[in-house]
Formats: structure tokens, sequence, C-alpha cells
């Protein structure tokens, strides 16, 4: 019976939702939908590959950051999704995936609390069809600290409204989290004071009272207690061996003579800021000397061209108009510290996310007045004309090149290398991967699996006599790089290196049989499934069957080490940033700093019921 009443309760709540509240989900399962195939089809870059190993058993090996991220909360969530789908594409994009499909309602929410009517619900579907924040759909951290940054916003703004000390706490635990998933979003912290300056004076209040400094002082606490994982890494690893990570080396000087044997190859470990840049321009950023700020800014007009123009023409109604400029301090504050730092520090484009993000509401304040305008002249429906103009137009931006990671359209070969490894190839066969894919693409595709590197195959076959056990029949399948070079850039300048790999692949050919072959789009080049486009083969799979020694399974199932980890942490005692303990208080702030980890974690599976929660009271 009382079944039979909750489900009727559901069906009349379903029945008896606003006609915005249902397009608003409608939207949400088209950005939902975009980014799933994002997931599963974009091609993988240097960084995704480097990524998506760091991930492996991060939160098990009791890990607190990266060497080169001073941030964990990403790698811990995702180590979680691989222990619950496995090591797969889609599962080192679910961050990704459900952040950027969750902030749809974060931005309808932060729009809402700036422009009222038909704005929000344009300003969801702007970013639900964004292709920049589409395309980034990958194994990187900037999506989902962008979400955690927009609800803290959001929060942040209504605290303003309502000066309830409740949200000022929310807004630093969200913005906590944020700093916990990538080091930047510490750079909105002025933003934020800044605008709490600005409504202050705009509502001829007083700034500095008791009451203030005490919410301002628990949004900061609450957004530091997040910090405090990179922080006793840090400390604890200076104490221990007298050295820091990558961005605290460069940032405090400290341990430099020790960590260069470390970071040494990593070009950020010797990167300088150019803050004369920024204005001027600096040739080892942009060939053309471009401004870095302008250059910036382009990573947006290329990769999204709709919200970025548009949300120009935001600007410029907003002047003209008698419109509340709020939001223009808003925009105006957000960026202005994080903007020419980055600028001037590391020009990827993936980093400038939040441009897009900030452009989305003014594009829409734009999309409404002129859809008021059209509409009172011509008497049709322009908001119908804009969603479905604005839809094609994403789409097909979708598929161009120059709008970032590509394709969209078409399965990536390390995508397809996966799902065949998983469900065909047993776990005791030998897999040997042509040494002309990249490094990283291997270990991704292969971890887990008795695998070796052609030139290492090659290698072992020289020296069979000198091998201990028995030969032995060996299932093996060899992954042929087709094109020469899977991702090195670099193998049209080693001749004997390409060579030897043909010899290999000759071999397999002559002694195995083609099992599979894998296709994607070709990368340069306009892609649209039946339309435009082609596609070039990547990768062939022979299957054979070797004599080889009984002790090559056991070499190539030893743990391989990627950069400067050993892939999955283990043993994690010779990790060269493992540190250890000498006294009771660090032993005590180690184990506070990995309860906070798991704090974090699990306010970050508790966050999508949150915004929910926050999209149902509105």
């Amino acid at each position: 019976m009382d079944e039979n009443k909750y489900l009727e309760k559901t069906i009349n709540a379903l029945f008896s939702m606003k006609k915005e509240t249902i397009f608003l989900i409608l939207i949400f399962l088209l950005g939902l939908a975009l980014r799933l195939i994002a997931a599963i089809n974009l091609p993988v870059t240097a960084d995704d590959m480097h990524h998506v190993t760091y991930a492996i058993n991060f939160y098990s090996a009791g890990r607190l950051i990266t060497y080169e991220q001073s941030a964990g909360l990403w790698h811990a969530f995702t180590s979680v999704m691989y222990d619950w789908f496995g090591t797969t594409q889609l599962a080192s994009r679910l961050a990704a995936v459900i952040f950027g499909s969750l902030s749809i309602f974060v931005i309808y929410l932060l729009t809402k609390e700036f422009f009222s009517e038909k704005i929000p619900l344009m300003a969801s579907f702007l970013l639900a069809i964004a292709p920049f924040h589409i395309k980034n759909t990958v194994a990187e951290m900037d999506v989902m600290a962008m979400f955690f940054v927009l609800v803290s916003m959001l929060l942040f703004v209504r605290a303003l409204k309502t000066k309830k000390t409740l949200n000022y706490i929310m807004s630093g635990l969200f913005l906590g989290l944020g700093i916990y998933t990538k080091t930047y979003p510490l750079l909105f912290v002025p933003s934020f004071l800044l605008y709490f300056v600005y409504i202050k004076r705009k509502n001829k209040e007083k700034i500095i009272t008791r009451e203030n400094s005490k919410k301002i002082i628990l949004f900061l606490a609450v957004a530091a207690v997040f910090a405090v994982p990179t922080l006793t890494h840090n400390y604890l690893l200076y104490k221990d061996k007298g050295f820091l990570d990558l961005h605290f080396t460069r940032t405090l000087g400290l341990g430099r003579n020790i960590s260069e044997q470390y970071y040494g190859f990593d070009a950020a470990f010797y990167r300088t800021s150019s803050w004369a840049g920024l204005f001027f321009g600096d040739t080892r950023h942009i060939v053309s000397g471009v401004p870095l700020l302008l250059g910036a800014a382009d990573f947006i007009r290329k990769g999204d061209p709709i919200v970025f123009y548009l949300g120009l023409l935001g600007i410029l109604f907003t002047f003209v108009s008698k419109k509340d400029k709020d939001y223009l301090f808003f925009l105006l504050f957000s960026i202005l510290f994080i903007l020419p730092f980055l600028a001037a520090n590391i020009l990827l484009a993936k980093h400038y996310l939040f441009l897009e993000l900030f452009l989305i509401p003014l594009g829409a304040l734009f999309l409404d007045g002129a859809g008021q305008k059209i509409s009172q002249t011509y008497k049709v429906n322009a908001v119908k004309i804009f969603v479905v103009v604005l839809l094609i137009a994403s789409l097909i931006l979708l598929g161009l090149p120059a709008t970032g990671i590509s394709h969209f359209y078409g399965e990536s070969h390390i995508s397809q290398m996966i799902q065949f490894k998983d469900k065909n190839i047993p776990k005791t066969a030998l897999i040997v991967a042509d040494s002309r894919m990249y490094r990283g693409r291997i270990n991704w595709a292969f971890q887990g699996r008795p695998y070796l590197e052609g030139i290492d195959f090659m290698n072992l076959a020289n020296s069979k006599d000198q091998l201990s056990g028995e030969d032995i029949n060996v299932e093996t399948y060899f992954f042929e790089c087709v094109p020469d070079d899977c991702g090195w850039g670099t193998v049209k300048d080693q001749p004997d290196f390409n060579a030897s790999m043909e010899s290999l692949a000759d071999f397999f050919k002559k002694n195995g049989v083609l099992v599979a072959e894998f296709e994607e789009p070709v990368r340069s080049e306009v892609y649209y499934p039946f339309i435009a486009g082609a596609k070039e083969k990547v990768v062939n799979v022979y299957k054979s069957e070797l004599m080889l020694k009984s002790s090559v399974i056991g070499i190539a199932s030893q743990p391989k080490n990627w950069w400067i980890y050993d892939i999955g942490y283990l043993p994690k005692e010779k990790q060269f940033d493992y540190y250890i303990t000498y006294n009771s208080f660090d032993t005590l702030l180690n184990k506070i700093a990995h309860w906070i980890v798991t704090l974090a974690l699990v306010l970050t599976f508790l966050s999508p019921i949150y915004v929910i929660y926050l999209i149902i009271k509105k």
C-alpha cells in the first residue's frame, strides 16, 4: 500500500513540474549525452595519458597529491571509478562527464541569481552544447575543478543576498574541493573578496564589521581545510628528504638542487613567468608575438566561437541597456587574478575553461534581448529559432579540429584497443606493443596485463639463452602502429628505430594472424559520419603462438614505471616522494591529512545530490 502511495506521489510530482523544469531536465540530458559521446570518442593526448595512469590505485595507495599537480581529489575520485568500472577510457573520463553535466544545472542557478525570465534556461542550453566544454571531457581536472568553483560562486552570491552564515560555509567548502582538485581555483579567493566589497558598497553597508569578518573567516577557514593534504605532503616530504613538489619548488625555491634530479625532465621546472608578455607578447609562448592575454582569449574564440561572440555582444548589450551591471563586475573580478597569472605562466587551452563558463550568462542575456526584439518585430518565436540554429552550429563545430581535441564523431583507437583487450585477450596471454606507440598509450591500454614494448620483447628474444625457465607455448598479441608514429611525433627522425619495429611487425605478420584493425578519423581533417572526412587505420592486432621461456611472462608482469612513479604506486615505500614521520605530531598530522582526503572524496560523491537539491529547492 505504501509503495502505491509513493508511486502515485512520484507520478503526480512529475506531471506537476513546471515547463521550465522540464526544459531544464531535457537540456541536462542533452548535455549528458553529448559528454558521454565525447568521453568514448575523443582521442587521447599526452597529458591525458599522463593523468590516467597516475590515478591508478591513487586512493588505495594512500597518496595525498601528485608531484606536478599539488592536488589529488581528481585522482582519488578517478581511482575509485577504476575500482568500480575498470580501467577503461570512459572510466578515466567519468569525472568530466558527471561534473561537466552537473555544471549545466549550476550555471542555470548562478545565472538566475543575476538575471530573470528565460535567461538562466538559455545559459544552461549554451553550456549543454558548448563545443569547448564538451571537448574537455577527457582525463583532466579542469572540468571538475570549475564545477566546484561554480557551486562555490553560486553559494557566495546567495550568501551576500541572504546573509546566511551557512551559505558562506558551504561556499568555502566547495571552493576548497576545487582547490584540492586543481590548484588554480586558489586565485579566485581575492575575486570573492572583491565582489564582497563591491556588493557591500553598492548596498551602502559597512564592509568591516565583526559579523562580516566572522563570515569571511569561516569561508576562508573551511576552504583552507582542503589545502591540508597538499601542505602536509610538502611539509613532511621536505622534513624527511629536503625537497618539495614541483609547484612548491618553483614558488619557494626550497630544495631545488635536490629535486632537480626528479623534476629536471619537466619543462615546468625551469619555466619563468612572463608578466611583460601579457601585453607585449612573448615568442617563447606564442611564436607570432601576440600578447599573451589575447592568446588566452583566443583559445575560447577558436574553441567556442558561439559563446565567445555572444558573450562579447552580451557585454555591449549590458552597457547600452538599463540592465543591472552586477554580473559585469562579477565577471571582471572573477578573471582579474586568474587570467593574467595563467596567461603569464602556462598557455594550455584546457586551463581557460573558466572564460567560456563566465561568458555564457552574458551570451544568454544577449540572446534574450535580441529574441524579444525579433519576436516583437516579426511575430515569430525567436527562442525556438535560436535553439535550433545554435544546436546545429554546435554539432558542426564539434566536427572541426580547430575547436579542440578531435574527433567527436569517431571512436578513438585507444578506446577500441582497451575494449578489445578486455573482451578478447586472455589474462594469461602476452601482449607486445609496437614501440612506435607513445609509451603513455601503451601503459594505459595494457596496464594490469603481462605486456612488453616491442624493443624490450626483441631484447628478450635475442637473449633467450640467458633467461630462466622452460620453453612454453605462449599466446601472444602484437599491436602494430600502422602509420609508423602513434603519438611520439619523432619517429620520422629515427629511421633505424622505425626499421627495427617494421621487422618486428613483419615477424608477427608471418607467424600470426590478423585478428583486429582499429580506425579513427584523421585528426587534422573535418569529420562528419557519412558526410565528410575519412578514417585512417591506426592499429593492427596479430595473434601468434610462440615458444618462449616461462620467465618472460613474469618479466612482462612486473610493475612498469611511468615518468617518475611506478604505475599503481607499488611498492609505495619506493616512490621518490614517499616520506616517513619522526614524531607523534607529524604522524597525527599525516593521519589528519588522509582523513581529509577521505572527507573530500565523500563530499565529492555527495555533491551531485546537493546540486539536485538546490534545483528542487529553487
